[in-house]
């Protein structure tokens, strides 16, 4: 079935209801820290929601700010919402969510143990390539101060976008060498779920690198 386009007033509705559940999403942690940093991601993720900073807000059906425990030990960052995270405003729902989910089977670890993320938060046209400009203007406003609030111990970053903008190299390739340590934080490397579509070989590695981080989870 054609998932239905948001407009109008059904759009107005989605994204409320988007937002409630992020912020459901957020709010399930309990703790001490809960007041101040939960308050921050909710007016972060408010503010994203109805982002007009770059041009990519102007094709968009929902904003994605992400969503998890405001004090995941562990960060996943993403390239940029794709068709269904566009229409729900929630990371990681379509194929490559069911890919995330599968990898951590049989674990004792979900995608509610991580805070799951984007380098951009609204969907290219066509699913092209963020640009620059898109890239450096939602890390800057939002992205960097995410990772400040939730202060995660490991960030995961799923391909060639993430690693060249948080680690400065240029491919999945260069990066991907266990879990390694950049400005003070600690990241592992592995390709996007969504290559494993044209490459089916590196589903595999992708596996090989979630077994690496569930085995460094159990140590945190």
């Amino acid at each position: 079935m054609k998932a239905k386009v948001l407009t109008g007033t059904n759009r107005k509705r989605g994204l409320e209801k988007a937002a409630m559940e992020s912020r459901s999403v957020i709010q399930s942690a309990p703790g001490p820290a809960k007041s101040k940093v939960v308050k921050e991601l909710e007016s972060l993720d408010s503010k994203i929601r109805v982002c007009t900073a770059c041009p990519l807000y102007k094709s968009r059906t929902l904003a994605v700010p992400g969503e998890g425990k405001f004090n995941s030990k562990v960060m996943i960052i993403g390239e940029a919402p794709g068709r269904n995270e566009d229409l729900t405003g929630r990371p990681f729902v379509g194929s490559s969510g069911k890919f995330l989910d599968h990898v951590l089977e049989g674990s004792e670890f979900d995608r509610s143990d991580f805070f799951i993320t984007n380098i951009c938060k609204c969907r290219p046209p066509s699913n092209r390539t963020p640009k620059t400009g898109e890239i450096e203007t939602c890390t800057s406003l939002y992205l960097y101060r995410q990772i400040e609030l939730i202060n995660p111990r490991i960030i995961v970053l799923l391909g060639g976008v993430a690693v060249k903008k948080m680690l400065g190299k240029k491919t999945v390739e260069e990066a991907r060498c266990g879990i390694v340590e950049h400005e003070g934080r600690k990241f592992l490397v592995t390709y996007h779920p969504a290559v494993r579509f044209y490459r089916e070989e590196l589903a595999e590695k992708i596996k090989e690198d979630f077994a690496l981080l569930k085995s460094e989870m159990k140590k945190l």
